[in-house]
């Protein structure tokens, strides 16, 4: 499985957290600020992991 390293960060007061999307992959996607993108939690190679994509309206 390839990919390219991104950061996962949790907040101490919030129940949520980022992950950090590279903006030239965003660009390569076609995303832009505020769409709408699902995720799908996928095992994959024996690996689980996320699958996101853009929502089209």
């Amino acid at each position: 499985m390839n990919g390219k390293t991104t950061k996962y960060y949790k907040y101490k007061h919030s129940g949520s957290g980022t992950i950090t999307i590279p903006i030239s992959i965003a660009e390569a996607l076609n995303w832009k600020h505020k769409d709408d993108v699902n995720l799908v939690i996928k095992n994959i190679d024996g690996k689980i992991g996320l699958f996101m994509y853009k929502k089209e309206k």
